[in-house]
């Protein structure tokens, strides 16, 4: 039976890929295990879990599973808990020129039809709405080790880092926001605020981890 030291929990549009090939560089690929959601789902279907299929080799996994599906590995092991945050208008607009892309990309994908789909039709739909809040359901903040923000990568990366004593990694985050930075430029303040009304837990779990560091700052004496 692996014991797990890390779980990464990857909030999507949040830079958890970057976190990846840090964690793949750092702890070596035998012992980071990824899931991606498709596979979280496939195993509910089984009636299995993700502690079911871990290798041997593994101490940490990373993936875009829900907290209620790794949290009988929190309470097994104790691992050390870290996501990454993104602010949730920006976050929802660049899932949604992901998704954009996906489909355009793949003449097959099972909703082709709505490739011409807006944003404000996109952020209507209850799926993609409060998505950071629903992944972390049942977890409290506090039960994080550490808990980093796309608008500030590479210092919470090398933070991170420095806290979990890691050797010299590459910082391999591409800054690819610029296309939903002018979008959001663009968009009626009226759309902005409907994204915003839609999207309050999510606000509320991204103004409640930022105050969370701000106290941590405070305690340790940080700039």
């Amino acid at each position: 039976m692996s014991q797990i030291e890390l779980i990464f929990l990857h909030l999507p549009k949040t830079g958890g890929s970057s976190v990846l090939q840090a964690l793949n560089e750092v702890y070596g690929t035998e012992a980071v295990q990824h899931f991606e959601r498709d596979e979280c789902m496939a195993l509910i279907q089984k009636g299995k879990r993700i502690a079911d299929v871990l290798f041997s080799t593994t101490k940490v996994i990373h993936g875009h599973f829900l907290f209620s599906e790794i949290e009988d590995l929190v309470e097994r092991d104790d691992p050390k808990l870290v996501t990454f945050m993104r602010q949730p208008n920006e976050r929802l607009i660049s899932n949604y020129h992901w998704w954009k892309h996906t489909i355009e990309e793949n003449p097959n994908h099972p909703v082709q039809y709505r490739r011409n789909e807006t944003l404000e039709l996109y952020s209507s739909r209850v799926e993609t709405q409060n998505k950071m809040s629903r992944f972390l359901m049942g977890a409290q903040l506090d039960q994080f080790f550490f808990i980093g923000f796309l608008e500030r990568f590479e210092r919470d990366i090398r933070e991170l880092a420095n806290r979990l004593n890691w050797p010299e990694f590459q910082i391999a985050h591409e800054k690819k926001r610029s296309e939903d930075k002018k979008s959001i430029v663009r968009l009626e303040e009226g759309l902005m605020h409907e994204i915003e009304m839609r999207n309050q837990k999510d606000w509320e779990l991204y103004r409640s981890a930022q105050k969370l560091l701000e106290f941590k700052n405070v305690k340790m004496g940080a700039p």
